[in-house]
């Protein structure tokens, strides 16, 4: 299933916890993060001068500008103790591994181009800005619990577009599970889900289809397997992204005896990915951060447009701002004397039949209710006009809405929807259109014109996308999506939003 709810499945294949009995040492580890280079002028050799007089240094170099920080790694719960060789070793568990993140990060500098750098500290040291870091790092091995302040901190900052990395170290499931916990708190509702391989991050930039482990893992056959990465997603990213297996080990370089973890050049390779994800998504996460809402006021209107969207699972409102936007271009390029609204109704609902305009997307699977296959076939055989089209093209959604429609409307099926179809001419003329670059660089061949249909009693009442068009009516492409190029996803919303109100 390229679809899995984990917090079952992963329970069940869990690990013991580790400890001295499983062979782990328990403690730090790893190597302490580089030491600051030394910079030497030309001036350091004279001896102090007294004050005011300074001396004339015309060999010395301004001191270069610090590089942003891209990772905050967060400190939280009280130092440990362990007794090693004779010895008390006091450490943070957070902290186990205090070169984890300055070893990824020179690497992917080299690797990808870029300057980063990282900071450490307390989550409330932290603005909540992904402007001035774009993402907070957990890791550790051990049980620990979020205060409410660092909750709501956590909850603003992943609204406001930021990214939550977290690695069990040494592959302990305590941690694991706490972090799950944790993060049920700071996004009530949300569905953890592992990763599948089609994902974005398992492809930014290395592709990678399984990973060595130090251990046999349940995942795997012997050392051997697919990375076992977790996600939540808002909107259309996924924001918080938890590794099962230790990472950290591996991004410092090292093999930690006894330990659940990732072999460190495959782990070098995923922080390497996760490290591009983070930095392409950044442009939409930040639209996605600011609520544009939007509706027509300005002069006379015959009447009102509701452009209604289907609650579907826990990530159904993945382009709000999007929709703002077509609307907006719907109200601005046409002579339509409407107001226009957006709106969200449940399937199930009566309230569906008081809307003749619905949109379906997501980013997974689903599958409706009776009731709801029920509902939604009253709906389009009163006249009601249907669209789809899966957030960032993910096939998942599409194979579902296909599924789910042929229940709804048996003995019909989504066909391709002919050039001469008015859809393509009721406003924009729409004789080819063009797809994103990263539908280009998978090596799919997409049709000439994306539309499918189903007609109901005469006129078309669903139509269908196989490749996203609500990314491209944010005016930019999504950096991963299986989309239709933004210019031509913008013409084909209009014309299908006019096709619906006129038919």
């Amino acid at each position: 299933m390229r679809k899995l709810l984990l917090v079952v499945a992963l329970a069940l294949a869990m690990p013991p916890a580790l400890g001295e009995e499983s062979g782990v040492p328990l403690g730090p580890c790893g190597s302490a993060p580089p030491a600051a280079p030394q910079r030497r002028t030309a001036g350091e050799g004279f001896p102090p001068l007294p004050l005011p007089v300074t001396p004339l240094r015309r060999t010395e170099k301004k001191r270069p500008p610090a590089p942003p920080a891209l990772v905050a790694k967060i400190q939280y719960g009280e130092i440990r103790e362990v007794r090693r060789d004779g010895e008390t070793v006091r450490y943070y568990d957070w902290n186990k591994d205090p070169g984890d993140i300055p070893m990824l990060l020179n690497l992917a500098n080299r690797t990808l181009g870029i300057q980063y750098t990282h900071r450490r500290g307390p989550l409330e040291a932290f603005e909540p800005d992904p402007a001035r870091y774009p993402v907070f790092y957990f890791t550790g091995s051990e049980d620990f619990t979020l205060a409410e302040a660092e909750v709501r901190r956590l909850r603003e900052f992943l609204q406001n577009g930021g990214t939550v990395w977290a690695d069990t170290c040494f592959g302990d499931p305590e941690f694991f599970e706490a972090f799950m916990r944790e993060m049920g708190r700071v996004l009530p509702g949300r569905l953890w889900r592992r990763l599948p391989p089609d994902h974005p991050v398992l492809h930014a930039f290395y592709e990678i289809e399984e990973v060595r482990y130090t251990r046999a893992v349940p995942e795997a056959e012997g050392e051997r397997g697919p990375p076992v990465l977790l996600g939540l997603d808002l909107g259309d990213r996924t924001a918080v992204l938890l590794s099962r297996y230790d990472l950290s080990c591996g991004w410092d370089g090292h093999i930690r005896e006894g330990a659940l973890a990732v072999h460190p050049q495959d782990a070098r390779r995923l922080g390497v990915n996760m490290v591009a994800y983070a930095l392409a998504k950044w442009q939409l996460a930040g639209y996605q951060s600011v609520a544009r809402l939007y509706y027509e006021e300005r002069g006379p209107a015959r009447g009102h447009f509701v452009f209604a969207q289907a609650r579907l699972g826990d990530n159904w409102d993945t382009q709000p701002n999007a929709i703002a936007n077509l609307l907006k271009a719907v109200a601005a390029g046409t002579s339509a004397e409407v107001r226009f609204q957006r709106r969200a109704v449940d399937l199930d609902s009566a309230e569906l039949l008081e809307h003749p305009f619905l949109y379906m997307t997501g980013r997974h699977d689903f599958t409706l209710s009776e009731a709801e296959v029920a509902s939604l076939r009253r709906f389009l055989a009163g006249g009601g006009f249907l669209l789809a089209s899966p957030s960032a093209g993910r096939r998942e959604f599409d194979v579902a809405f296909r599924r789910e429609i042929a229940r709804v409307l048996p003995g019909h099926e989504l066909r391709p929807l002919p050039a001469d179809h008015m859809v393509y001419s009721i406003f924009h003329q729409v004789t080819e259109i063009g797809y994103t670059e990263y539908l280009r660089s998978l090596g799919e061949r997409p049709p000439a014109l994306p539309l499918e249909g189903v007609a109901v009693g005469g006129p078309t009442a669903v139509i269908s996308s196989p490749y996203g068009l609500g990314g491209g009516w944010r005016g930019f492409d999504h950096p991963f999506g299986r989309d239709v190029a933004h210019r031509d996803a913008l013409k084909l919303g209009v014309n299908i939003v006019l096709y619906a109100m006129t038919h």
